[in-house]
């Protein structure tokens, strides 16, 4: 099973590069709060959001892909699910960014402390996940895929370009 952040109250999730972490202040993302991929830049970063509903989310680092979760059961079957959903021709591209280290994916209203606590201490549940990416430029494409007739996911792919 993999670890899933909670939903949001705030319907967005920042993939904060962790070296921007100490001065986040949790309002960065606002004028992206509708989009369900949007990018925004700060301090020379590209910081990618998945927003508009407030659905719990994961990464899954084989498939550079984060995944979120409209309804199921529970998430045995995912990540075999995403594996066949790869090959598919459905995925819409979304945009383009530069990414490349260690981030950290949270609720983008969460200020630096609330984060930094929450990685220190492991909590459960967890509100912030690390990723970490090979420096490039990647593609975002997004695909919704159901499984069987009781399970949706939302899936974010990046591509590297």
């Amino acid at each position: 099973m993999a670890t899933w952040l909670d939903s949001t109250d705030f319907a967005r999730y920042a993939l904060i590069p962790e070296e921007l972490l100490p001065t986040w202040e949790g309002t960065e993302a606002d004028d992206v709060i509708h989009e369900y991929v949007s990018a925004l830049r700060l301090a020379g970063h590209d910081i990618l959001t998945l927003g508009a509903e407030p659905l719990s989310v994961t990464w899954l680092a084989e498939p550079l892909t984060f995944a979120r979760w409209y309804y199921a059961d529970d998430d045995t079957g995912l990540l075999s699910a995403v594996r066949t959903a790869m090959t598919a021709n459905r995925w819409e591209d979304v945009l383009s960014l530069e990414l490349g280290g260690r981030y950290v994916l949270t609720d983008a209203a969460y200020e630096a402390d609330r984060v930094l606590d929450s990685l220190r201490a492991a909590q459960q549940p967890a509100e912030a996940l690390r990723v970490e990416l090979p420096p490039g430029r990647y593609r975002v494409q997004s695909l919704t895929i159901d499984p069987d007739p009781k399970t949706r996911f939302l899936l974010e792919r990046l591509l590297p370009e």
